[in-house]
């Protein structure tokens, strides 16, 4: 190794035994040089934003699995308040049912 290796021009003209200016008279290996280490960069820093995206995401599913238990919690309950009312107005229809009606002592008359 005859750099620091660091990935600059410097570095790759004293790995490649030339001196920089050397280097820089062919700039499409320069070019290509930075583009590589350009790419390099971005994959680093691409887990980076991964883990900040995966937090972000894992911090939205708890707060809908949060709403969702609220929510099926707030169902439950309306279900049992529900079911006594079936219940209520079940037991008023059998209570109406058998008592007597009021039709029972109208006396029809029929029109002509």
């Amino acid at each position: 190794m005859r750099s620091d290796g660091s990935l600059t021009v410097a570095s790759l003209a004293a790995e490649a035994g030339v001196s920089r200016a050397s280097a820089y008279r062919c700039p499409e290996v320069v070019d290509e040089f930075r583009s590589l280490v350009a790419e390099r960069e971005y994959a680093a820093a691409l887990p980076a934003s991964l883990r900040q995206e995966v937090q972000s995401l894992k911090a939205a599913d708890r707060e809908l699995r949060q709403e969702h238990a609220r929510e099926v919690r707030e169902l439950r309950s309306s279900i049992n308040v529900l079911a006594q009312q079936v219940q209520f107005l079940t037991l008023e229809n059998q209570r109406l049912s058998q008592a007597p009606s009021h039709h029972d002592r109208v006396t029809r008359i029929d029109r002509r």
